[in-house]
């Protein structure tokens, strides 16, 4: 069954990307179209709960930090999908796989590899010359990588600080946590709701969730980290550049197509 989860986390990861482009394409407000994704999401997650434990105060608060990053990371994302394209956005978010690297070594004292330290290097190569030069590096899609990459560092402290809570109650109160901060955006600047966006925003909510899920189940069952996290994301950046060319007529440069292929390598390297 670990293969079919990994498949599973696969298309739900690849669907959100989809659905957001749609969404954008469409016009609708994208913040209403979150914090509604964000509701059915942590929804979901009730279904799931196994654990008895209960959030303490310090993870509440920890949960409460991290559910506002999520916000922005997820506006950020849909804002560069419409600026960007399905390629550069997807390529930069998935090589945030650097930032828990370097966060382990930093802070809890990880040994990296060989293959690490090279990966770390191709990374951080992409980024400056995905833009040419230094001064032409889009500042969101700068904003995106280091976004998703302490989100991905915050899960890994989440399992060493609260080794009792269970993965399902954490995701919950991450969910509520972004869709409080959301709707509190949402009021204060007076953006109109619109049947539609939350509509959409529930549909979108569903593979968020699961994205999450699965790969949680395929770790779980035999599927080694350093199988699932490749995967999912050279799967990602290969079929959204893929999928950006057929539906959305998104054009990239010979140079970009190569610096993707570099970033596909980098991910390999850093999960060997």
């Amino acid at each position: 069954m670990g293969n079919v989860y990994l498949l599973l986390a696969f298309f739900s990861s690849l669907s959100i990307v989809l659905l957001l482009r749609i969404f954008e394409n469409r016009g609708f407000d994208r913040y209403v179209i979150i914090a509604s994704n964000y509701l059915i999401s942590g929804s979901i997650g009730f279904l799931f709960l196994t654990g008895k434990e209960f959030p303490n105060t310090e993870m509440l608060i920890f949960g409460a930090v991290i559910g506002l990053l999520f916000f922005i990371s997820f506006s950020a994302f849909s804002l560069s999908l419409k600026k960007y394209g399905i390629a550069s956005t997807v390529t930069f978010g998935r090589l945030s796989l650097a930032i828990p690297v370097i966060a382990s070594i930093l802070l809890w004292g990880e040994s990296p590899s060989f293959t690490n330290a090279i990966s770390i290097f191709l990374i951080f190569l992409i980024i400056i010359l995905w833009g040419g030069k230094i001064r032409n590096i889009s500042p969101l899609l700068i904003l995106l990588f280091f976004l998703f990459g302490v989100i991905d560092a915050s899960m890994k402290y989440f399992k060493i600080r609260f080794p009792l809570v269970d993965n399902n109650m954490f995701l919950i109160t991450l969910f509520f946590s972004a869709f409080i901060w959301s709707w509190i955006y949402i009021l204060f600047s007076g953006r109109k709701v619109k049947r539609a966006a939350v509509l959409s925003g529930l549909a979108l909510g569903i593979p968020n969730f699961f994205s999450s899920y699965f790969v949680l189940l395929a770790l779980s069952n035999g599927i080694p980290a350093f199988v699932t996290f490749p995967f999912i994301n050279i799967g990602v950046i290969i079929s959204s550049a893929i999928l950006g060319r057929l539906l959305f007529k998104e054009k990239l440069s010979p140079k970009r197509i190569f610096l993707i292929i570099l970033g596909i390598t980098a991910i390999v390297f850093l999960s060997s």
